[in-house]
C-alpha cells in the first residue's frame, strides 16, 4: 500500500470530518480570493476607466482624500493649457449624486470642449451639441439599471435632463457612468466654478523627461498634485489602506482554515494512536508514518483549494449582482492572485500537518500501545 492509498483509506474513514475539514480550507481560500479580487477591482476599474478615455496626466487637488474629496478652480484648466508640450485639457467634476427612486448614481460633468467626448463610443442616440444644456449621456449600464433609453427624462440631484445618448464603453466604471454638462452639474451641486479634477494630454513625441519636466511646471500653478494617469493611484494612501486591510484579513482567514487542519489531524492521531504503535511495532519506519501523516493533511488541504477556488470566482463574480458595487466595478480574480494563495495555504497547510506528525512518533511502539 503505497503512502497516497494509505491517506485516503485513513481519510474515508471519517468522512464528515474531513469532509468538513476540506470546506474550512475552501472557505479560507475563498474569502482570500473574493477579498484581494475586490481590492484590486477597486484600483483597476478607475484606472481602466481614465485610461480608456485617453488621457496622459491627472491633476488633483494636492492632499486630496481621494477621487471625489478634492476640488480645483475651473480657471486653472486655462494655465494648464499654456504649459509647454501640453495639448489639450479636460476638466471633471466627478460626484455620487442622488437620482430617482433615492438611487445613488456615478455623475461626471464634461464641458462641451473636452477632448473626452472625441472617444466616446457610442452606442445609440448622439452625443450633445455645442452649448446643449440639461443633457445627458449614459453608460450602457448605467441605462440599463435605470430603466432609461434616449429621449427619457432623468432626475439629477432633484434637476431634469434629457438623455441624448448612450455610450458602450469597456471599462466598468464608465459603463456605469452618467455624463452631463460641466456647467449644469457645477449649477444643480452648488459647486460653481468647481471642479474635481484635471485630465491632460501631451504630444504624442516628448520624452520621459520632457513630459517629467512638463509636470513640475505644471504643479508649480498651485496646490495640485500631477501624475501619470497610468500611475494615479500608485501611492493613494487609501488604496494601500484597502489593500493592506484585504491581505491580512485574508492571512486571518486562512490561518484559521490551516487551524481546522491541525485539530483535525491532532484528533486523528489521538483515535489512531495504537494503530500507529502496531505500525511501528512492525517495523514502520518514523519517517514513513510521519509521511503517511503529512500526506494525509496535504491532501485535505489540496481538497479545500480546489473548492475555495470555486466558491472564490462564484463569491468574486456574484459581487456584479449587487447595483451598488456591480455597477462601477470588474472583477477579475486572475493566476497572479490565484497562485500566491494557493502556495501560501499549501505551505501553511504542511506545517499544520507536521506538528501532529511529530507527535505520532514521539512514543515508542510501547508507549503508543499502552495510550490507546
Amino acid at each position: 500500500m503505497t503512502l497516497s492509498e494509505l491517506a485516503l483509506r485513513n481519510l474515508r474513514r471519517r468522512p464528515l470530518r474531513s469532509a468538513l475539514s476540506a470546506l474550512g480550507i475552501g472557505l479560507a481560500v475563498a474569502s482570500a480570493i473574493a477579498l484581494v479580487a475586490l481590492s484590486q477591482s477597486i484600483t483597476g476599474s478607475v484606472q481602466d476607466s481614465v485610461d480608456e478615455r485617453g488621457s496622459d496626466l491627472t491633476i488633483m487637488q494636492h492632499g486630496a482624500s481621494d477621487l471625489f474629496g478634492g476640488f480645483l478652480p475651473a480657471e486653472l484648466g486655462q494655465r494648464i493649457a499654456k504649459v509647454p508640450g501640453v495639448t489639450g485639457v479636460a476638466a471633471e467634476l466627478l460626484m455620487f449624486a442622488p437620482s430617482e427612486h433615492n438611487r445613488e448614481i456615478l455623475v461626471t460633468g464634461w464641458p462641451g470642449t473636452s477632448f473626452f467626448w472625441r472617444h466616446a463610443p457610442l452606442a445609440a442616440g448622439r452625443l450633445p451639441f455645442p452649448g446643449e444644456r440639461r443633457i445627458a449621456v449614459l453608460g450602457d449600464e448605467a441605462a440599463a439599471a435605470l430603466g432609461k433609453r434616449v429621449n427619457d427624462r432623468l432626475e439629477i440631484l432633484g434637476e431634469q435632463f434629457r438623455v441624448v445618448g448612450i455610450t458602450h464603453y469597456v471599462s466598468a466604471i464608465n459603463r456605469g457612468l452618467v455624463i452631463v454638462e460641466l456647467g449644469d452639474l457645477q449649477d444643480a451641486s452648488y459647486r460653481a466654478g468647481q471642479v474635481t479634477l484635471f485630465h491632460v494630454r501631451v504630444a504624442r513625441d516628448m520624452s520621459p523627461a520632457q513630459i517629467d519636466s512638463a509636470k513640475h511646471k505644471i504643479e508649480k500653478l498651485g496646490a495640485i498634485s500631477v501624475s501619470m494617469t497610468s500611475e494615479m493611484l500608485r501611492d493613494n494612501r487609501y488604496v494601500a489602506m484597502l489593500n493592506a486591510v484585504s491581505l491580512a484579513t485574508s492571512a486571518i482567514a486562512i490561518a484559521i482554515g490551516i487551524l481546522n487542519i491541525l485539530n483535525t489531524m491532532i484528533f486523528t492521531i489521538q483515535e489512531r494512536t495504537r494503530e500507529i504503535g502496531i505500525l511501528a511495532a512492525v517495523g514502520w519506519s518514523e519517517r514513513f508514518i510521519a509521511s503517511s501523516i503529512v500526506i494525509e493533511g496535504m491532501i485535505l488541504c489540496v481538497f479545500g483549494c480546489i473548492i475555495g477556488v470555486v466558491l472564490g470566482f462564484l463569491a468574486s463574480f456574484s459581487f456584479a449582482a449587487i447595483p451598488v458595487i456591480g455597477d462601477y466595478l470588474s472583477f477579475k480574480p486572475t493566476l497572479g492572485l490565484i497562485v500566491p494563495t494557493i502556495a501560501a495555504t499549501l505551505a501553511l497547510c504542511f506545517f499544520g500537518s507536521a506538528y501532529p506528525a511529530w507527535r505520532a512518533i514521539r512514543f515508542t511502539p510501547a508507549e503508543a500501545l499502552q495510550r490507546a
